[in-house]
């Protein structure tokens, strides 16, 4: 069917099959899921379950490619930045600050998921020796940022060594 009965006993067979650790079985109902009903409402988390499986199993293409997909308000945010690491696993650096850098316009500002893709900006960018770019990134997590954070404190000390004479540090 396609009507909302059949969308959720989709969702909830997904649901069933992930609690009982099927990850196969499961990714493959998601992805039934996501083709069957791709404007529920549920539809971005269950992409973001997809790319995670995979991801998990070490198919990096595959979560590459379900991680945008997650475009939902809840799901969005943690996905680019978990899009970002990935790449960078892949050694796709390009692709890595691509999604870090979508990140910026996103709201709210004091997600966790923006602001440790913002530090992991600003670090990728000092590799490519651009302080000046690197340093406004982390003084944008030090302001959003909770206070002694591990996020936090790493992008304390950043700007301090990028800082020589520590004018950048309120």
């Amino acid at each position: 069917g396609t009507g909302a009965d059949a969308a959720d006993a989709a969702y909830n067979r997904a649901l069933a099959l992930a609690k009982a650790g099927k990850e196969r079985d499961t990714e493959r109902a998601w992805v039934s899921f996501t083709t069957k009903f791709p404007k529920h409402e549920k539809a971005s988390w269950a992409w973001a379950q997809i790319a995670k499986l995979r991801e998990d199993r070490d198919d990096l293409s595959g979560a590459a490619d379900a991680y945008p997909r997650a475009t939902g308000a809840n799901e969005r945010m943690k996905a680019l930045y978990a899009l970002g690491r990935l790449q960078e696993r892949r050694k796709k650096v390009r692709e890595a600050k691509n999604a870090y850098e979508r990140l910026r316009a996103l709201s709210p500002k004091d997600d966790a998921a923006r602001l440790s893709g913002l530090l992991r900006l600003g670090l990728m960018l000092e590799l490519e020796d651009k302080p000046n770019s690197a340093a406004p990134l982390y003084a944008e997590v030090l302001k959003r940022a909770e206070r002694g954070s591990q996020t936090f404190e790493t992008a304390r000390k950043r700007l301090e060594s990028l800082s020589s004479d520590k004018s950048l540090i309120k």
